[in-house]
């Protein structure tokens, strides 16, 4: 209990002359800027006036500070007075004054004394059931007080009173310099009631209250059990005890409150650069000598912690212009990209910046030296290629203290076309400079590949080489059979070119021998007429340069499935290891493929088409029959 009271309690130093200093823990809500306020009393216990801020010196941790700002202040105090009214407050002197009457009138004496520009909180508080509460007009007090008539005989002691006294005095001050007084009028406490004592003189001394304590009783229990714990809960929180038996001279209660009106405040610039126990101290120069007074105070102090504000996932780049293909990359937007962050106090104490700084994969990209410091613009116009960016933001204040914020990943998408400009340029030049040599390539190139398409589709077919047989083994050259003789140049060209059959003059070419016939909606849209296969293999999918049937769904891969001619109306259909699949009657296959029959549902990703072949004939129609004709 001692610990705690030394933790909460200011912490005072009586020099040889009874002089007393108290130091109030300073307020860190505008960290670095601190205040604190400073009490000063004479050896008389009176409030010490008219020092300035060269009769104090400041230490912080052990090191000097100016003080910034230092003020003389009369805030007040916050009094509560509680009357724990009983019997022996009856009791009448030789001319006929009761003890509570005397009491009574040496409160109002003090109320009526104080002035309308008095800044006390004034409370009244009875154990018969009279409550005023933070009055700041003297004269209501009075008038409580005034027409305050209990019944002492007909009123037991109770120790809530007093209970209720801290409770109103712990409200919050009007001016956050004040002093809390409670002062409690009451006779000898019962010794049940000393047990009550104990607890609530650990709750005064926790909100810093000083508890007066006026006993009314005989002489015979100025001694007691409970006029000594009474004496003690005063000592402990910072008050004493006046004992009235009606002989006495009533004390005024301006004698208690008048030291506490008074107080200085100091502000002054913390050093502090880390949390945890600091020490603020101040030595005191007076007319009667020097003290000092030191006060311990804890204080959180944390790095800023700087956090990205939703900051985007992807970021394309593209060409602002589509129809111009050779665009170049740095005429892409957006060129630039805005980061937000919020600068964030963890220890809730806001202060100036000195530097923030956006990394990207680890360089600096954008340094703040100056207000805003939780914007940035991130110029991405040098990036001519997709990948992913690691982002950082680093922020230190004004004390030097730093963080640096948990990295973000932001990809940035340079949507340019599959061929680089600089191959086409180049490609451009050198059929400037090779046209005609380029051209002649093209006619001879597309000549063998129509060549070869014909071949495939077998449009043209080559016939068996025939070549010069040897005679058997045991026959000699005379029961050979006779060869031909050999063919001339010409002759030999040509027997080479008619090796392949060719379409004969005015033949037609081969027509569809199936067809594929879109059925769901989706597949409609995309082909709104049945799609005809002509060739020895077709290929679906939804790249150009992988697939002949182009099928433009999500659902679909670049390179999808394998339509396979195997002879006169049967087709062979393969997947190409798509991710959705291709589907027969609702049954996936594989790249090994499956024969396809007339009237065939096919499923090629979501897109849904019915197989058709032209000859039906060569394909058994499916009949179903009911059971009951099944033998």
């Amino acid at each position: 209990m001692l610990l705690c009271l030394a933790l909460f309690l200011p912490i005072a130093t009586n020099a040889q002359t009874g002089q007393k200093a108290i130091l109030t823990p300073p307020q860190t809500e505008n960290f670095p800027q601190m205040t604190a306020y400073l009490d000063v009393y004479d050896s008389a216990g009176n409030f010490l006036p008219g020092l300035t801020s060269e009769n104090i010196t400041l230490t912080e941790n052990g090191s000097n500070l100016p003080i910034l700002d230092f003020e003389e202040l009369n805030p007040g105090a916050q009094v509560v007075v509680a009357i724990n009214v009983s019997p022996p407050f009856a009791i009448r002197d030789s001319l006929g004054t009761s003890r509570l009457e005397r009491l009574v009138q040496s409160l109002i004496e003090w109320g009526t004394n104080l002035t309308p520009e008095n800044t006390d909180d004034l409370s009244l508080i009875t154990n018969d059931g009279i409550e005023k509460t933070h009055l700041s007009s003297p004269h209501i007090w009075v008038s409580a007080l005034e027409n305050y008539h209990p019944l002492p005989h007909e009123t037991a002691s109770n120790l809530n009173t007093l209970a209720h006294a801290i409770d109103v005095a712990s409200d919050p001050l009007p001016h956050q310099a004040m002093k809390r007084v409670v002062l409690f009028v009451t006779a000898s406490p019962t010794p049940e009631e000393v047990v009550a004592l104990l607890n609530l003189t650990d709750r005064a001394q926790e909100h810093n209250i000083r508890i007066f304590v006026w006993l009314i009783s005989s002489p015979a229990f100025f001694d007691s059990s409970g006029a000594q714990q009474l004496r003690v809960t005063a000592q402990e929180t910072g008050g004493t005890l006046f004992a009235f038996s009606g002989a006495e001279v009533m004390p005024s209660l301006e004698d208690y409150i008048a030291p506490l009106r008074g107080t200085y405040h100091l502000t002054y610039q913390s050093q502090i650069t880390s949390g945890g126990t600091h020490t603020l101290g101040a030595a005191i120069q007076t007319p009667e000598g020097r003290i000092a007074t030191t006060r311990e105070f804890q204080l959180d102090i944390q790095p800023p912690n700087p956090i990205f504000i939703a900051p985007p996932l992807t970021i394309t780049r593209e060409n602002p212009n589509p129809e111009d293909k050779t665009a170049e990359i740095e005429t892409y937007t957006p060129t630039s990209q805005e980061i937000s962050a919020i600068i964030e106090f963890p220890d809730g104490h806001p202060r100036p910046l000195e530097e923030t700084i956006l990394y990207v994969d680890g360089n600096v990209e954008v340094r703040n030296t100056h207000a805003p410091f939780d914007e940035f613009i991130w110029d991405i116009g040098k990036y001519e290629e997709s990948e992913t960016h690691y982002l950082e933001i680093y922020a230190r204040d004004n004390l030097g203290l730093s963080k640096t914020s948990v990295a973000t990943q932001i990809q940035v998408v340079v949507n340019k076309p599959e061929i680089k400009i600089e191959t086409l340029r180049k490609a451009n030049k050198v059929f400037e400079e090779y046209k005609v040599t380029v051209i002649a390539m093209g006619f001879v190139i597309v000549a063998a590949v129509t060549f070869l398409i014909l071949l495939r589709r077998g449009s043209i077919r080559p016939k068996a080489f025939q070549r010069k047989q040897k005679p058997p083994a045991g026959e000699t050259q005379k029961d050979a059979p006779e060869t031909e003789a050999a063919p001339t140049a010409k002759e030999g060209i040509t027997s080479w070119i008619n090796r392949f059959a060719w379409p004969k003059e005015g033949e037609i070419a081969r027509q569809a021998s199936a067809t594929l016939e879109p059925i769901t909606e989706q597949a409609q849209k995309l082909f709104p007429e049945p799609l005809s296969v002509y060739n020895a293999e077709e290929t679906f999918g939804k790249n150009a340069s992988a697939a002949t049937i182009l099928i433009k769904d999500a659902s679909v891969d670049d390179l999808h499935a394998r339509l396979e001619f195997i002879s006169e109306n049967t087709f062979k259909l393969r997947d190409e290891g798509s991710v959705a699949g291709t589907w027969v009657n609702y049954q996936p296959i594989t790249k090994e493929g499956t024969i396809l029959q007339h009237g065939d549902t096919i499923h090629i990703g979501l897109v849904e088409f019915r197989f058709c072949v032209q000859d039906k004939s060569a394909h058994q129609e499916v009949v179903i029959t009911s059971e009951e004709h099944i033998p």
